[in-house]
């Protein structure tokens, strides 16, 4: 089962490294004052071209290696009925479609797999710099930078915390009003603003930031698998935003998380957690 486990890891990090690289080149056109096909898909909601080439390039290619696997992905709304399958890949190509078209670098590619609705690897790619975290449930996360694949160093959450000086990272482009008072629940001052979840949850891993919290809908599955993933195994956690754990086996067509998310590391959970639910107004 190892064995398997860490071949569908290779091929998860291929796919999202190849899709990261087709973003990147239309990235770098784009800056140059190519277009790239701004439609939108619903309110506040934006697509462009590089958000459906990477996911060609992804479903292509894991629908040919796995015929026998459901693949979930944000821009396919047929697809948005397979998280009940056993093995489901569930892929966000461009997670920050609008800091993409904000050319400020905060975008990433991501794609996670579950078993049963346990998730089960986890790769996240950011294109602009080439930055790559990875992890397999069991067997650890790790971080590799830019163009050197095979030289990876193995990620930890720091537990040591300043929790007089704790660090809150929030949405850039979709910032709710809890946000403040959460903060001011915690007495935090430090706020950092970045796009992509899959970022986000970097941050916090890297140590750059202590805590995530997204305290509002929207996010959806695709937003999340991946990144629990590697929370989980660099020994942090993420959770919806009541503390409890996101559910990836689910109904058809039931992909949202109604109460956000949350992610930091083990020792300060009770007190985020209390935050969160505080500005949910569950207590």
């Amino acid at each position: 089962m190892k064995q398997n486990l860490e071949s569908l890891l290779d091929t998860a990090r291929q796919v999202t490294r190849l899709a990261a690289e087709k973003i990147g080149e239309i990235y770098q056109q784009y800056l140059s004052g190519g277009n790239i096909g701004i439609r939108e898909k619903g309110k506040d909601d934006p697509v462009t071209a590089a958000d459906m080439a990477a996911n060609q390039i992804i479903t292509q290619r894991l629908k040919g290696i796995f015929p026998d696997h459901a693949i979930l992905t944000e821009e396919n709304p047929d697809s948005w009925d397979k998280a009940g399958s056993e093995w489901v890949w569930m892929i966000d190509p461009l997670d920050g479609t609008s800091d993409f078209i904000k050319a400020n670098g905060e975008f990433v590619t991501m794609v996670g797999l579950t078993h049963f609705g346990k998730p089960t690897i986890g790769v996240v790619v950011e294109p602009a710099t080439g930055l790559e975290l990875y992890a397999c449930k069991g067997l650890g996360a790790y971080k590799s930078p830019a163009s050197k694949v095979d030289k990876s160093s193995r990620l930890r959450i720091s537990d040591t915390a300043d929790l007089k000086h704790l660090r809150l990272a929030v949405s850039r482009s979709h910032r709710d009003p809890r946000v403040d008072q959460f903060a001011q629940l915690l007495t935090i001052r430090d706020v950092i603003s970045s796009g992509s979840v899959g970022r986000k949850v970097a941050m916090v891993i890297s140590g750059q930031a202590d805590i995530y919290v997204h305290p509002s809908r929207g996010t959806k599955l695709w937003d999340t698998c991946a990144c629990e993933v590697i929370v989980s195994e660099a020994g942090g956690v993420l959770l919806s935003g009541t503390g409890e754990p996101i559910s990836y086996r689910r109904s058809s067509r039931d992909i949202e998380n109604l109460y956000g998310l949350l992610a930091c590391p083990k020792h300060i959970l009770g007190k985020v957690i209390w935050a969160s639910r505080k500005v949910w107004g569950l207590i």
